[in-house]
């Protein structure tokens, strides 16, 4: 069900990453709640302190296997390709939403935002609780460097109901 960045090209060698140096990042809150246009359905007083993630995003200096990934052949295509990390604590969700990616469009003076094409890749294995919605596909059991991805206004969630931390690699593309 899954393709896995670790694996991507058999030519080099698997790409890994240290767990401890991507929790050790300094990620920063980012309240979306009632700040973010792309949540505007979930303004219900029950969502006030659950909408939101912590995010350590380019162009702050990323751990270097970041750049092996942005290497890879999967990306070559893309004339722009911007990576982050999320962190979800136990509790934190992102509901069903289309992104806008405004600071990503007006930065790169993009005009089409379907041809934003956004991989998510997950660092650990599956942990109970945690969950990524793709329209109305809900995806589990995943490995760490598998990735999946959308492109445009897709519909999409994700959502930490678990009790440890949740940590992606997005890298967004154009």
């Amino acid at each position: 069900m899954y393709n896995s960045i670790k694996f991507y090209n058999e030519d080099i060698p698997p790409i890994s990453w240290d767990m401890e140096e991507i929790r050790g990042l300094d990620f920063q809150f980012r309240e979306t709640y009632k700040t973010n246009s792309a949540f505007d359905d979930y303004h219900h007083d029950r969502y006030k302190d659950i909408i939101c993630n912590e995010t350590y995003m380019m162009p702050k200096q990323m751990p270097k296997f970041v750049n092996e990934i942005l290497k890879l052949s999967i990306f070559e295509k893309y004339k722009i390709a911007m990576a982050g990390f999320h962190k979800m604590k136990p509790g934190m969700i992102l509901p069903e939403h289309s992104d806008p990616y405004i600071a990503f469009a007006q930065r790169n003076e993009i005009e089409n935002i379907e041809k934003i094409t956004r991989y998510i890749i997950f660092l650990e294995d599956y942990k109970t609780g945690h969950f990524i919605q793709i329209s109305d596909n809900v995806y589990t059991r995943y490995r760490a460097g598998d990735f999946i991805k959308w492109s445009g206004y897709t519909s999409h969630g994700a959502y930490n109901l678990g009790t440890e931390d949740r940590y992606t690699l997005q890298i967004t593309c154009f």
